[in-house]
């Protein structure tokens, strides 16, 4: 039997926004269908509407009252996390927030108790969780065959100039 599609809404069409969640799930069409977005650059919106034939916001109450949006992805500003996932949440939207996932703990704590109360799910983006390096780590730790692990430190190291609104000084 043929599952639904995922509708999903991306808040923020910036590095995360676009570069990581809309190029993830843009081939992923038997499972998700991107339906809106929210960005306050009008280019932005319309490079999304004319790659996923979606609704485009400029107002998050508008994204996350529309019917069609089954799941929230929050790629705002990290200080917007917290409100933005909690407002989701509120309006009965599932929420995958990019990380960090919230400024303090008392948010943190704020969002989970939100998804609780809504009965949807609250999960925090990290985009190398699935990739076969940790799989493999983690099926190994699984086994026992190394016995009781305590730390594990994997590096990753690139460099990418970033002229994004994290690299402003204000």
């Amino acid at each position: 039997m043929a599952q639904d599609k995922i509708r999903v809404g991306i808040a923020g069409l910036g590095r995360s926004g676009w570069d990581i969640h809309a190029r993830l799930l843009a081939p992923l069409t038997e499972q998700y269908q991107i339906v809106a977005v929210l960005d306050a650059d009008p280019l932005r919106r319309q490079e999304a509407i004319d790659r996923f034939d979606c609704l485009a916001y400029t107002d998050y109450a508008e994204l996350i009252q529309d019917p069609a949006v089954e799941a929230v992805v929050v790629a705002l500003p990290s200080f917007l996390h917290a409100d933005a996932s909690i407002a989701a949440l509120q309006a009965g939207k599932h929420v995958i927030c990019e990380k960090p996932m919230a400024v303090t703990l008392a948010d943190a704590d704020r969002m989970i108790a939100a998804a609780n109360a809504a009965n949807r799910t609250l999960t925090i983006f990290q985009q190398r969780r699935y990739q076969s390096d940790f799989v493999k780590v983690k099926q190994i730790i699984d086994s026992g065959i190394l016995g009781r692990i305590v730390q594990i430190r994997m590096i990753e190291s690139r460099f990418g100039r970033r002229w994004d609104w994290q690299t402003l000084q204000k």
